[in-house]
């Protein structure tokens, strides 16, 4: 099966908030108090989805709360001028980037087969 990462701190802190001990939120999950502890202490990396969906309902959150944030993946520096025409894109309707994808497929057939670039001042 596979493992999720549950953030301890999120529990306890949920759990604390209703005033629940351990033992009252192993009894509305489900779940071993044993286990809770471990999570709730960072003792566990990982535990099955079945534990963080039973968990999250007793603390009626969306089992994203109780999920350790993901680590951001770096975005690399891209051409200023990318990231205008990726703006641009964004606000276009359906059938704007349909021609505007067209377009592209264009230019970029028109290069493969040799054919000089056209510039424009």
């Amino acid at each position: 099966m596979e493992e999720i990462l549950i953030d301890g701190a999120k529990i306890r802190a949920l759990r604390d908030k209703r005033r629940w001990t351990q033992s009252d939120l192993e009894q509305s999950s489900g779940v071993d108090q044993g286990i809770i502890s471990n999570l709730e202490n960072d003792r566990k990396e990982g535990t099955r989805i079945e534990t963080l969906v039973a968990l999250a309902r007793a603390l009626q959150v969306a089992t994203d709360d109780l999920l350790v944030p993901a680590k951001p993946i770096p975005i690399e520096p891209t051409d200023p001028q990318l990231d205008v025409m990726m703006r641009l894109v964004e606000d276009m309707t359906a059938a704007e980037r349909e021609s505007a994808e067209t377009f592209m497929r264009f230019v970029i057939s028109r290069r493969k087969r040799g054919k000089p670039r056209v510039r424009h001042r």
